[in-house]
């Protein structure tokens, strides 16, 4: 947890323009487990300042709006108002389970026997497998900013677990063309090293 601010300020603040609209990005720490978790983050106030919040879960749309509303309350200096308040009910909440006992009363002692039938059912559609629903915005993206071709030539490296390295001037349209680069391996997945956006203190990966 030591590290995230360096992925959330990914480089030089001081060469940032001031002037420049609030975006929305997505970073990946990779523990010993090879489990990822997700870092969510909202560049405000001329890149000044960053709302980031973590997660195992990869739900990019939903994350992003609460990153949102939480910049317009920021905007309006009303964060602590809003947070608690949408914390409290989460303090007092409980959870009861009802479980009813089930007796061997509740069943019939004689049962009727079934008249064997069959049936022909229709046979299935071909089914094939599609990209999961919360990759939509990153796809979406990734087919504006990136042409067919580098598209093809992107997939067919990814294939051959080629070291990758994709740069943009924008961080919001490079960690959503990783992501969605990523999603289209789907029902594969990369299995190798995953760093959406590299801090100059991990530029070795490079090399």
């Amino acid at each position: 947890l030591q590290t995230i601010p360096k992925f959330c300020f990914p480089f030089d603040v001081e060469r940032v323009n001031q002037s420049q609209v609030g975006q929305n990005f997505t970073f990946v720490l990779t523990d010993i487990d090879s489990k990822q978790r997700f870092g969510f983050c909202r560049l405000t106030q001329g890149c000044r300042v960053c709302i980031c919040l973590l997660s195992y879960l990869p739900w990019f749309e939903i994350y992003y709006k609460l990153l949102n509303t939480l910049a317009d309350y920021l905007l309006k200096k009303q964060v602590k108002t809003k947070i608690s308040a949408l914390l409290c009910p989460f303090k007092s909440a409980r959870v009861c389970v009802n479980a009813d006992t089930i007796s061997a009363g509740m069943f019939p002692s004689t049962f009727t026997p079934l008249t064997a039938c069959t049936t022909s059912l229709p046979s299935a559609p071909l089914m094939f497998p599609s990209v999961p629903v919360h990759h939509q915005r990153n796809l979406t993206e990734y087919f504006v900013a990136v042409d067919v071709n580098n598209m093809l030539q992107l997939y067919a490296s990814m294939l051959h677990e080629r070291r990758i390295i994709i740069t943009s001037s924008k961080l919001s349209t490079l960690t959503a063309c990783v992501h969605g680069a990523a999603a289209l391996l789907f029902p594969m997945y990369w299995q190798h090293i995953f760093i959406p956006v590299l801090p100059p203190h991990l530029l070795d990966y490079c090399w």
